[in-house]
């Protein structure tokens, strides 16, 4: 490995998590068997990458319980456990927290409690927790308290809230609806006007904006079919270059390229997906993108490293 990296968008699994994926998943959350997990894995995949410092974060399904009380108990787990590591290892690991959504008391006191704390980076947030989508009207309260601390939110897609019968049934969802759902919500999101109402929150988009790069053209179109929808909820290219995007996943040849036509290269951040992704195709990702000749080296450098080091004030 050529390049020092900072990983924005590397998983953990604590104990009441890895729980939780067995009791109400049988450990096959969102199709993907729960993988072996200590600090250790992180630790061990960051010599081998030649990453410097990891942004650890809760993957899918999200936390959502099915009820307040325990989505909330184990929000504060998953939390608490980033923070040890946090606390253990401060120069390499770095932490985005959990929010117990859709439950917005409950949240807002989660928010209330890392805030005091100091700790984070900022948070996750996934596409939809059990169907009820960021951009729902009922979130408001949740995306104000981000946007009054100026917080940075990671988003990680989940299997979509409705799934449709006897169609890509044996695609695993990673494959094809993380995709689908990260768009989607995306298109969500500006369609509700969250990027103009809460422009103090920094969203970082995973897996190179999914679709978004070769749907972007299309969204203007709408207003050809509904008169009724507003400038500011068409404008995605100008949403999408006021946002970050990381590059976790297969992102050469086709993808990357397409996103570079349409953001600021200074927003693109480095993500190994660990350790749902596995280690050697962690470092093939890692080495397709320091030799591809599609990007510069300075923009190399910015996306493996100095784009992240100024988000992050590092």
């Amino acid at each position: 490995m050529k390049y020092n990296k900072i990983d924005v968008h590397a998983h953990y699994l604590s104990p009441g998590y890895k729980q939780f994926l067995k009791s109400q998943f049988n450990d096959m959350g969102d199709g993907v068997k729960t993988p072996s997990y200590e600090i250790e894995t992180t630790l061990g995949i960051m010599e081998q990458a030649k990453i410097d410092y990891s942004i650890l974060s809760i993957s899918s399904p999200h936390i959502n319980t099915g009820e307040a009380a325990s989505t909330l108990e184990l929000a504060n787990e998953v939390n608490d456990y980033a923070a040890t590591q946090q606390s253990k290892f401060p120069d390499k690991i770095g932490f985005f927290a959990s929010l117990p959504l859709p439950y917005i008391n409950e949240s807002l006191q989660v928010i209330k409690q890392i805030t005091a704390a100091g700790q984070a980076a900022g948070y996750t947030l996934p596409t939809n927790s059990r169907g009820t989508y960021l951009g729902d009207s009922i979130l408001d309260p949740v995306m104000q308290a981000l946007n009054d601390t100026n917080a940075i939110v990671a988003l990680h897609p989940n299997a979509p809230g409705v799934s449709i019968p006897n169609v890509n049934e044996d695609i695993p969802d990673p494959i094809l609806e993380f995709f689908f759902d990260t768009t989607r919500t995306v298109v969500n999101m500006l369609d509700k006007r969250i990027f103009s109402r809460f422009p103090d929150i920094k969203f970082i988009i995973p897996h190179a904006g999914a679709v978004l790069p070769l749907v972007a053209n299309r969204i203007p179109l709408a207003k050809g079919l509904n008169p009724d929808l507003s400038a500011d909820q068409l404008e995605i290219k100008q949403a999408m270059g006021s946002q970050y995007f990381d590059v976790a996943g297969m992102v050469l040849s086709q993808q990357l390229p397409a996103l570079l036509q349409l953001i600021d290269p200074d927003k693109l951040l480095y993500a190994s997906d660990t350790p749902y992704t596995p280690t050697p195709v962690v470092m093939n990702l890692a080495n397709a993108l320091e030799t591809t000749d599609l990007i510069s080296d300075p923009l190399k450098e910015k996306l493996f490293h100095s784009n992240a080091e100024k988000l992050f004030k590092r």
